[in-house]
């Protein structure tokens, strides 16, 4: 077994490292695979194996309502995040609810089915702070193990066919996200990546304080908070506009927000916090989005570089 992880602290980016694309699709079907009898009479016998020590079965009906697979999901998310031609060094998919292909090692087919081969791996089993873990890491790997070009994923679906016996905030429907991460290129907007902390045992009420110790930024400031974050907390000082998640996508809710805000920013530079709370932690992720690169001033920049 071969462990390759970053051998220093990974904030040593390029200045113009940071998010390329963001990418956001919802999922309303099943994928194919939930219609498939024998796949779904093999999901049943290893579920119930699991559950049987545990004193929990499945309920009954659940594994015909469907389900996705994450594999299939992150393929489409790819294709439109990492443009033709182009290859990424780490893949990271993020997620909190289990889908319905419990077998398949999804990160290693998903190295396989991404431009470049990637490192690839998961987080999972952290609530709302699994994306900004995997955000951490990506930053780390960038940073001081040579792998700047990353993809992560972060995706959701609803089907938990047996009850978990703890309060668990499963979605509304299936979605995904997608944040291609690298150098930026000629033409595109500058989105830089700053603080990603997550607080143990941080109340919601602790969020203006953390917002206040990022000290300013490139101009207004725009925070994009996890429902329950957003129900329970007023805005923080500094915060020209607050945008709460869809309480719908628990996991996916803040980076579909953010995808949105940066497929259509302000011409002005901004600030976007991203913040969600879940389970006794707080987690924060700040975005720096510069000013638009106007065609004229790339055809410029490109004529002195003749």
């Amino acid at each position: 077994m071969r462990t390759f992880v970053p051998h220093r602290p990974g904030d040593r980016v390029p200045a113009d490292w940071g998010v390329r694309r963001a990418v956001r699709l919802a999922f309303p079907d099943s994928a194919a695979l939930a219609g498939d009898p024998q796949h779904t009479e093999r999901l049943r016998v290893y579920l119930a194996d699991l559950l049987r020590p545990y004193g929990l079965g499945l309920e009954a009906g659940a594994l015909e309502r469907g389900g996705q697979s994450y594999g299939e999901m992150a393929e489409a998310l790819i294709r439109l995040a990492v443009p033709e031609g182009e290859s990424v060094d780490l893949l990271v998919l993020a997620y909190c609810v289990p889908d319905i292909t419990p077998g398949r090692a999804t990160t290693t087919m998903l190295s396989h089915v991404c431009p470049g081969g990637p490192m690839a791996f998961a987080v999972s089993d952290q609530g709302g702070a699994g994306a900004f873990t995997a955000l951490r890491l990506i930053r780390a790997y960038a940073g001081s193990a040579g792998l700047p070009r990353a993809l992560l994923l972060v995706v959701e679906q609803p089907a938990l066919p047996y009850d978990p016996r703890v309060p668990v905030a499963l979605p509304a429907a299936a979605s995904g996200v997608a944040l291609l991460f690298g150098e930026q290129r000629p033409g595109e907007r500058p989105v830089r990546l700053g603080p990603v902390v997550t607080r143990a045992r941080s109340s919601a009420a602790s969020l203006a304080a953390e917002c206040a110790a990022l000290g300013g930024g490139p101009g207004p400031v725009t925070a994009v908070l996890g429902a329950a974050l957003a129900a329970g907390t007023p805005a923080p000082a500094g915060v020209r506009h607050v945008r709460a998640a869809d309480p719908g996508r628990p996991g996916t809710g803040v980076w579909w927000e953010l995808a949105g805000e940066l497929a259509e920013p302000p011409a002005e530079p901004c600030r976007l916090v991203l913040a969600d709370h879940d389970t006794g932690a707080l987690s924060l992720a700040v975005f720096d989005v510069g000013a638009e690169v106007r065609p004229d001033a790339l055809a410029a920049a490109r004529g002195r570089l003749r």
